[in-house]
């Protein structure tokens, strides 16, 4: 048995106002939400009062208030942790996006028996999910990488024998094991191809001693996934690990646009 937390998050007018002004500047579509992604967080009450972050988590996991908010994605991760099995029994555990609605119990189920090889030295552990075109459903754009792992997956390979990922809706970690305050920050770059989050990437990973990640992706083009792990477990400071697995529906997420609904409904009436 694995605990397992669903992340849902809830944003208010001005942050859902903020958050479509970047999607029509940045990605061409029309938010088509108000208030809406897509729960409320919960509320932990102390002796009448809301306390979002206990100070026990806060002193266990040397958690930095200034850098995890309690609503951010790294609040909310902590927070659902310290309430989990998991965290009593200093284990991994299973966290999953709501907003993933083509994930399917069969490649959860095959994602944690994958993992379980892992979690004696990985602090976190994460699905990374083969895309097979150039584009998927949604005209995105995947991650191309040269798979050096044990995990040898059939499909095209474009000249330079990468292939293409993106990341799934699930993982497990073990926040004993790495850094909690890194968290917000790695969340804010997933949009890995993005020009403005590749400025940011090349200068974290300048600072991290890996000063060639852009040259290594755009020019000679032989990043592979293990070079990733290092890079990102150096900034979690705690190890990472990419499980390449097969499972594309699982990472059609739903941010609140209309292509987006449009195409996610299209794709669960066809299954």
């Amino acid at each position: 048995m694995i605990s397992a937390i669903l992340m849902a998050g809830y944003k208010n007018k001005m942050e859902v106002k903020r958050y479509s002004k970047i999607v029509a500047e940045h990605y061409g579509e029309k938010f088509i939400e108000t208030g809406y992604l897509p729960l409320r967080e919960f509320k932990v009450v102390i002796n009448g009062r809301d306390s979002p972050i206990s100070p026990e988590v806060i002193q266990r996991f040397n958690v930095i208030k200034r850098k995890v908010k309690h609503n951010s994605i790294a609040g909310n991760f902590i927070k659902g942790y310290a309430a989990s099995k998991a965290c009593k029994d200093n284990k991994h555990a299973l966290f999953v996006a709501s907003d993933a609605p083509l994930t399917t119990r069969e490649f959860i189920e095959q994602f944690l028996m994958a993992a379980q090889k892992y979690q004696d030295r990985a602090a976190i552990i994460l699905p990374a999910t083969l895309i097979e075109a150039s584009k998927d459903k949604l005209q995105r754009y995947p991650l191309k990488l040269l798979n050096d792992t044990e995990f040898d997956l059939p499909g095209t390979k474009d000249n330079y024998g990468r292939q293409g990922f993106r990341l799934s809706s699930v993982l497990t970690a073990n926040p004993h094991l790495f850094d909690i305050n890194t968290a917000n920050t790695a969340y804010s770059l997933r949009k890995a191809l993005n020009p403005n989050v590749q400025l940011k990437l090349f200068k974290i990973t300048r600072s991290l001693g890996y000063p060639n990640v852009y040259s290594k992706y755009f020019i000679r083009k032989d990043l592979s996934i293990k070079e990733v792990e290092n890079i990102t477990s150096a900034f979690f400071n705690g190890h990472l690990k990419l499980i390449p697995m097969a499972g594309e529906e699982s990472t059609y997420d739903y941010d609140g646009t209309f292509f987006e609904y449009r195409m996610i409904n299209e794709m669960l009436q066809n299954k």
